[in-house]
């Protein structure tokens, strides 16, 4: 039906609990396949499922796309009129719908939850799907307070399977989850947070705009979302942008509707393919082959960075993130926290320290991510190689020491507190008047870099901030001022390393992880003629292009150049109705090119079989661990690696909460991890790992944080 022969391992786990009616909080990473996780079931059971989605955008991308392949689909939201609501309604009740479609809001009203009673003949629903589950958690970052009330799901249609969907939860946000849908016994289920086709860049602010230019330009005619802070922040970077000759659109709740829904359904057709929009653009946009993803302004989370950077290279295939970074934008968004509940305040201000020690930490940006989710990573000696850190991107400063001690030294000695631009200014040795009023020419080292920019000197001095070699002085007036450890340098002549970005303008490549490789063959001519005619076949529909094809699914027709139904058919990608409905269309493009003397249904060359976990795999492994058998002798029987087998001991640990883990984990080991679980934040393995000395491993802590959560 969607013209893939197999499903990923945490897929079969996903589908086989929902067919078993199970509840199951699921957390995999955005271009993962949660979708079909429980659009399957619904299939597979001829029985409704009710997804429950916070975007009408979403709905209609993912109703389009089911209908493409021959799946009956709705939606029940506000931008229906009477008449399609009506019609929509009498399928539900006859049983005609296998997916139905609706917000928070929506799903609780009386009408909808008698509708849903009287569905499929009054057989009912059958299991209920929430998506972007991460909105219920107070702890997540992106708390929707309307998601709070589907606990009511449980009270409502009791015995009515529930499962949750998310891109990014830490431990604790999936434990809330599954505590506020009243869950029983639920089973979850974690994919690989790791995305191998990224590349993750961080990149000075020094200039927004040229820093922005840099990476757009690596992927010409290619989606590209630039995500900043405010709505005059993405009016400032797409002129910018177009200014130079590059088109640009602003996204932005300021915006009409007629007019943001122009722009979305612009950017899913590909008739625009730079967007400078605020957060919320993407979560109801499903362009799979967004190829660059630029964080103009600091994400508030870690969790918002993966959700936001995940919208790059669905379709698996090389793609960049660039997040453009300087410590202002920490002060700018702590300044939005004021005079918020102090828990609140507490919490994100966690959050966003966290953001920052990603920001400038010298440790690949894929192991770091990794390791933030709770889920190992072994970048090896030679690194990812798909990161700024692990590709050299950043390098140190000349002159770091003298450069640091300079400005250290101005500081200390200057009678006055003054912000970062006005000692950017001075150092450099501007003559500006609103400086020279400011007392510029007293400090003691004017013009000392007058070679050099001021958005250069603006990062070293933000680096030295986050150092904490200087302090903001006044919050209010953001002035700043040198810090003990600051004073304490410069009476050392202690050693500063400053580093800066290294001219890196290559496009993104996959990581020495991925399994993505380029597909060999591909006619570069054909494929760009292909998405010409998907461009406009998804016009005539009114759908977003990557319905009709993914961008994966063309190259491996170009390459393999088909010449009839049967073997356009047989290539990875393409439904039985996709080929019915698009087949001859497609032959016919790759007629052209053929009559020019191209070899024709060329095969590509074989690739390793994926192996697929057997359909009792879950079972398999609970009926081992229930008799205390060693991780080694499970994963011997399972056909799995020890690391995979120690992940489902944590799993079933959390699920079945046994009686003890004393088979799998000594006394010893359970008593020292227990003690620093009770100090340490548990969220993250790494600062449990590290206050054990390193010497008790990531899978023995992450089985006692399953048992004594």
């Amino acid at each position: 039906m969607w013209g893939f022969s197999e499903l990923r391992p945490v897929q079969a786990e996903v589908v086989e609990a929902a067919m078993n009616g199970r509840d199951a909080v699921v957390v995999m990473p955005t271009g993962g396949g949660k979708s079909l996780c429980y659009q399957l079931p619904a299939i597979l059971s001829q029985r409704l499922t009710v997804v429950v989605s916070p975007l009408i955008a979403l709905m209609k991308d993912q109703v389009d796309a089911l209908r493409v392949v021959g799946v009956e689909a709705a939606a029940l939201n506000s931008s229906m009129d009477s008449e399609e609501e009506m019609e929509t309604r009498a399928k539900v009740i006859r049983g005609e719908l296998r997916l139905l479609y609706v917000s928070p809001e929506r799903l609780l009203n009386s009408g909808t939850t008698d509708l849903l009673r009287a569905a499929d003949n009054g057989q009912g629903v059958a299991r209920f799907a929430v998506d972007e589950a991460h909105c219920i958690s107070a702890w997540g970052h992106d708390f929707r307070p309307e998601f709070r009330q589907l606990g009511r799901i449980r009270s409502l249609f009791p015995g009515i399977p529930v499962q949750a969907f998310t891109a990014t939860a830490t431990p604790k946000v999936q434990r809330d989850i599954a505590i506020q849908l009243q869950m029983e016994r639920p089973r979850k289920f974690v994919g690989v947070f790791d995305r191998p086709n990224l590349t993750y860049r961080v990149v000075a602010k020094d200039d927004a705009v040229r820093r922005t230019v840099e990476a757009v330009q690596r992927y010409p005619n290619e989606g590209v979302i630039v995500y900043c802070l405010s709505r005059k922040d993405t009016e400032r970077i797409a002129d910018g942008l177009t200014k130079l000759g590059i088109r640009a659109v602003a996204y932005h709740a300021g915006l009409p509707n007629a007019v943001r829904s122009k722009i979305s359904e612009d950017f899913a057709q590909e008739r625009a393919n730079i967007i400078v929009a605020t957060v919320a653009f993407g979560m109801g946009i499903d362009r799979a082959n967004v190829r660059c993803v630029i964080h103009e302004c600091m994400p508030k989370s870690m969790e918002g960075y993966q959700q936001e950077t995940g919208r790059a290279g669905r379709d698996g295939m090389p793609s960049e993130c660039v997040l453009l970074y300087n410590h202002g934008d920490i002060m700018r968004l702590k300044r939005l926290l004021t005079g918020g509940a102090q828990e609140y305040v507490a919490h994100q201000t966690h959050l966003l320290e966290e953001v920052r020690k990603f920001a400038t930490s010298h440790q690949c940006r894929h192991q770091a991510l990794s390791e933030y989710f709770g889920q190992e990573y072994d970048a090896g000696e030679d690194g990812c190689g798909a990161c700024d850190v692990c590709l050299g991107g950043m390098q140190a400063v000349e002159g770091s020491t003298e450069i640091a001690h300079q400005i250290l030294q101005s500081i200390s000695q200057f009678s006055g507190s003054r912000g970062v631009a006005f000692w950017a200014g001075a150092l450099s040795g501007s003559g500006r008047k609103t400086l020279a009023a400011k007392g510029a020419d007293r400090v003691v080292g004017f013009g000392a870099f007058k070679n050099e920019s001021a958005p250069r000197i603006t990062g070293w001095i933000h680096q030295l901030l986050d150092l904490g070699l200087v302090f903001i002085d006044s919050e209010e007036y953001q002035t700043i001022g040198i810090s003990e450890e600051g004073r304490a340098v410069l009476a050392s002549a202690a050693t500063v390393e400053l580093v800066e970005n290294a001219a890196l303008i290559a496009p993104a490549k996959a990581s020495r992880k991925s399994k993505t490789i380029e597909i060999e063959g591909t006619h570069p001519e054909l494929f760009e003629r292909l998405r010409e005619w998907r461009r406009e076949a998804a016009r005539e529909r009114e759908v977003p292009a990557y319905v009709i094809f993914h961008d994966a699914t063309l190259m491996r027709i170009s390459a393999v150049r088909p010449t009839t139904l049967a073997s356009l058919g047989e290539i990875s990608g393409v439904g039985s109705k996709q080929c019915s409905d698009f087949g001859k269309a497609v032959l016919a493009i790759v007629g052209e090119f053929l009559a020019e003397g191209l070899p024709a249904d060329v095969r590509l060359a074989a690739t390793a079989p994926v192996r697929r976990e057997p359909p009792t795999v879950s079972e398999a492994y609970a009926v081992y661990f229930r008799k205390g058998m060693p991780v080694s002798e499970v994963a011997a029987i399972n056909g799995t690696a020890p690391s995979t087998t120690w992940q489902r001991l944590a799993d079933w640990v959390e699920v079945e909460r046994p009686v003890g883990i004393d088979p799998w984990v000594t006394w010893e080991d359970q008593e020292r991890v227990s003690k620093v679980l009770k100090t340490v934040d548990s969220e993250r393995l790494k600062p449990v790992w590290e206050a054990l000395d390193g010497q008790i491993s990531y899978e023995i802590i992450r089985v006692c944080r399953a048992f004594f959560a």
